[in-house]
């Protein structure tokens, strides 16, 4: 009855084992890994463009996560007059750069691929500080660093097993930040409040299995 009871054991880890290494060798076929490359189109927090854009590695292997990473960039300039002295006017000319690594996970649907993912990194601001009074500039820099989180959806229309285009929306959550605190120019006389950089990144890319 022991021996029986060995032997059950045994068939049985024999068999998950062959299911297992089935299931691993079926998913690798249909691909062995995949690449993603995708290009901003928009960030809802810019006043203007938005460049750069998303890229993702996946694999095969079961309940690992796939890792990426992203990026935006945009530009912006803000002029405002002193409340105190119609002839002052402070420019700002700000340099916006997110950056992110993430991980995530491929789900499968009938029709479409959707891809869910999580992140974390850094948002760094560089503004040229620039108050003119009475035709005389001064001059200053205020880069700053904040963290960010970050979570997004891809949702993708896969072709032959091996190739995908998707959409994606990147959420970046960032805490208002004083862009002008780190300048040695004086800005109380001008209203100017705490910027907001949380927004989405609107995505359009696409992968590449092997």
């Amino acid at each position: 009855m022991l021996n029986k009871s060995k032997y059950f054991r045994k068939l049985s880890f024999s068999a998950c084992l062959i299911l297992c290494m089935s299931f691993l060798a079926t998913t690798a076929n249909a691909q062995f890994i995949g690449i993603n490359l995708d290009a901003a189109i928009a960030y809802s927090a810019a006043s203007g463009t938005a460049s750069g854009g998303a890229v993702g590695i996946s694999h095969p292997v079961p309940f690992i996560p796939n890792l990426g990473a992203s990026r935006v960039i945009f530009n912006e300039t803000e002029n405002t007059t002193s409340s105190a002295d119609a002839n002052s006017v402070l420019t700002l000319e700000t340099k916006t750069t997110i950056s992110t690594f993430n991980f995530f996970y491929n789900i499968p649907f009938p029709v479409v691929s959707i891809a869910l993912g999580i992140g974390a990194g850094t948002m760094t601001t560089n503004t040229a500080v620039t108050e003119t009074v009475s035709g005389t500039a001064t001059s200053d820099n205020s880069e700053l660093s904040t963290p960010v989180s970050e979570a997004f959806i891809h949702i993708g229309l896969p072709f032959w097993n091996t190739i995908e285009f998707h959409l994606g929306y990147h959420a970046m959550s960032v805490s208002n930040i004083d862009i002008t605190s780190k300048s040695g120019i004086v800005v109380t006389n001008y209203n100017l409040s705490n910027k907001s950089y949380t927004g989405g990144m609107t995505t359009i890319g696409v992968q590449i299995a092997f």
